[in-house]
This record gives C-alpha cells, sequence and structure tokens, in this order.
C-alpha cells in the first residue's frame, strides 16, 4: 500500500493543500518554518493517530478553525484502494465533533489503521535516541509494538491509564487523603498490563538484535562496520526477577513482577509514584562492549541510529502487513554524504519514501534526477519541474 495523495484542510500552517507522491521517492523543499514538518507530522497522525510534537489534538488545527482534516489516498496492485480520513476538533468545535478516523467512510480505531498503511518517521531529534532520556527509547519501541499489534496498541492506552490511576492513588495515601485499601486492585492491574507489554519488548529486541548487526554494516563506514553493535534491555524487576534468560512469556513475567511491587511498597507510598514497570524500563546499546551514550561518537551513534531505524521499517514490512511509508524529516542535514547515499538506497528498496530539507543539495545528486520536488512556502505547494 502506498500514499499517492495527500489533502489537507486547516491544518498547521495550511489553509489547504494537496500533495501528489509517486512510488518511490518524492521531496518537499523549502526554508525552515515554512511547514515542511507539518507534512509528514498529518500523514504519521492519520496513520497512527499521535502527533511528535503536539501535546494536544487542538494544537494540530490552524489557529481559529474549528476543526482540521487530513485525506490519505492509497493504493496497491493486489488490494483495492482506500481513503483515510482523519477530522480533529478546533480549542471550539461545532457542537458533538470530536476526533475520529474512518476508513472508506466507516468509522475505525486506531488501534485498527496498521491493517490499511504503516508509517516510519525519522526526525533530526532522533539522531540524540541514544544519549536521550530512557522516555525516548521506550517511545521508539512501543511505536513499533502498536504498529505491528492491535493488542497491544490497546494495551499500551490502557497501561498510561492504570498508571495515571494508581500514581493519583499513591499520591493521596502519601498526603493521607486515602488509605492502601484500593492499591491492590491497581497493582493487579499493573502486573498483567506490564508483563505483556514487557514480554512484547523483550521479543522486539530480540528481533531488533537479528536485524540491526547486517544493516549497521551496509549504513556503517568501513572503518566502522566490523564493531559489533549489541542491544540489551534493562527492565526494572530487578533481583526480583532472578531467571533471566531466553524471551520469557507474559506468565513468566507476572509473579516476579507481583514480587518487585511487594518489595517497594513502601518506597512507593513515601514517593508518591510507581517505581516498577516498563514506564522505568530503558534500552542499553553497546558498540564493541562499549555504551555508546558514553563512549561512541557521535557519528558512530548516528549510524547506529540508522540502522535501527531501518530494522524498525523492516519489521513494519514483514507478512501480509502493509509496507510502510517511510517519512524523512531533514535527516540528512544531520549525516554526512556516505551514510545518507547508503540509508536512502536501503530504504528506497524498501518502499515509499518521503524526504523534506531546507538545502536540496544534502540529497544525493543521483537520487535527485527525475524525482518529483515540491516546494513550500507560506502554506503553498508547487511542483518544481524534475532535473534530468
Amino acid at each position: 500500500m502506498r500514499l499517492t495523495r495527500l489533502v489537507l484542510e486547516s491544518f498547521r500552517s495550511y489553509p489547504s493543500a494537496e500533495l501528489l507522491l509517486e512510488p518511490g521517492l518524492t521531496i518537499v523543499a523549502g526554508p525552515n518554518g515554512a511547514g515542511k514538518t507539518n507534512l509528514l507530522e498529518a500523514i504519521f497522525v492519520a496513520i497512527t493517530g499521535r502527533s511528535h510534537r503536539a501535546g494536544a489534538d487542538h494544537e494540530l488545527v490552524q489557529h481559529g478553525a474549528a476543526w482540521a482534516r487530513v485525506r490519505l489516498d492509497l493504493a496497491a496492485e493486489d488490494v483495492a484502494p482506500a481513503r483515510v480520513d482523519l477530522l480533529l476538533p478546533g480549542v471550539e468545535p461545532p457542537p458533538g465533533l470530536r476526533k475520529r478516523v474512518t476508513v472508506n467512510g466507516v468509522a475505525r480505531r486506531f488501534s485498527t489503521l496498521s491493517e490499511t498503511a504503516r508509517a516510519v518517521l525519522f526526525r533530526p531529534e532522533e539522531m540524540l535516541l541514544l544519549v536521550g532520556s530512557p522516555s525516548e527509547r521506550r517511545h521508539f519501541l512501543d511505536g513499533i509494538l502498536a504498529q505491528r499489534d492491535r493488542r497491544l496498541a490497546r494495551d499500551l492506552v490502557e497501561l498510561a491509564r492504570v498508571l495515571a490511576q494508581r500514581n493519583a492513588l499513591l499520591r493521596a495515601i502519601r498526603r493521607e487523603e486515602a488509605t492502601t485499601e484500593g492499591l491492590g486492585f491497581w497493582d493487579e492491574q499493573l502486573v498483567q498490563l506490564g508483563s505483556r507489554v514487557l514480554a512484547a519488548r523483550l521479543a522486539l529486541v530480540a528481533e531488533l538484535q537479528d536485524r540491526l548487526g547486517p544493516l549497521h554494516g551496509v549504513v556503517a563506514p568501513p572503518e566502522e562496520s566490523g564493531d559489533s553493535v549489541r542491544l540489551h534491555y534493562v527492565d526494572s524487576l530487578k533481583d526480583a526477577w532472578a531467571e533471566r534468560g531466553g524471551i520469557p512469556s507474559d506468565d513468566e513475567l507476572v509473579g516476579p513482577f507481583r514480587a518487585r511491587l511487594a518489595a517497594i511498597r513502601q518506597k512507593e507510598l513515601w514517593n508518591g509514584v510507581s517505581l516498577a514497570g516498563p514506564q522505568r524500563d530503558d534500552l542499553r546499546v553497546e558498540l564493541g562492549g562499549r555504551d555508546v551514550a558514553e563512549h561512541a561518537s557521535r557519528g558512530q551513534q548516528r549510524t547506529i541510529i540508522l540502522a535501527l531505524k531501518l530494522a524498525e521499517t523492516e519489521l513494519l514490512a514483514e507478512g501480509d502487513a502493509p509496507r510502510p511509508i517511510v517519512l524523512l524529516d531533514d535527516v540528512f542535514s544531520e549525516l554526512d554524504p556516505e551514510r545518507s547515499q547508503r540509508a536512502l538506497e536501503l530504504l528506497l528498496e524498501r518502499g515509499q519514501v518521503l524526504v523534506t530539507t531546507a538545502d536540496i543539495g544534502v540529497i544525493p545528486a543521483a537520487r535527485r534526477r527525475g524525482v518529483p520536488i515540491w516546494q513550500v512556502g507560506d502554506g503553498r505547494l508547487s511542483l518544481t519541474p524534475r532535473v534530468a
């Protein structure tokens, strides 16, 4: 499934806009602040239901507008065309208008959209994935899980709700406004959901590890490609999970999870926050046996991140799933020409790619020939003559 047309109404900086895309590479160029990222954000939000930039949905709606609409036209050789329509309420929407998404006019849950379309987003901020906060790495893993498995997508949403409720109760207990009587219910909710998410993350890390070495070897320059890259999932169960090894089922994690919560009960009551669970875990990456956050160069870190995102693209394209649309938000300005060329070649072998850039020169010249290049400015899009 590939994207053939993007239509926007009152989305971010665009009163209205239409972008036509081709099967391989499409380039959107323009100065910083012109609205290039908004186009990728619109596609990603329509497919996943979430924005990497907005704290609330109304922030996606153009200032003063009551609502915004994003439309994706999708096509494939062996299946019927599909149309995804996303409606977003503004700050003061008409009565009864809510965020909703439809596929061919039929209302759908966002957790089911991955059966119609998938997306992989590369952002400049992700060049800090390995040295940023653990939440960035958890978000990377959970983003893959949510698109691959609708049940896990629901589990992740429910886990966030359970943690919010449990933390609110812990704070109330600390303030002596509630008793510990109701904590057992939320403990068990956290154990069940947390065990499923943890088991899924561990299995995903193993899959990423299997792909990471070969991909890193292709993207890395010769002087770096000999170093081994290893992924280590750092869970918060500590000594309560003594039988680590292999990939556990969620049932195998329930007992250690309960034991860990019991062991830290007083500490949680003192702090007023949940101290064990997927929300506390991390992903550590090593290169040649050393932590990349502390010992790898910036260039080495970028190469590993590229390999991780390439692995994500491969995983999301497995089986009968729709091949993901790859969205590259000005990432080539962060890479040297050699890495840019290798990464783009690998991505184009895997499907459709949409690239934004403030400097068209950072995209390898050979890849610009015959490719549609759109210019963006003042909330408008225009197609430029193709380079022969």
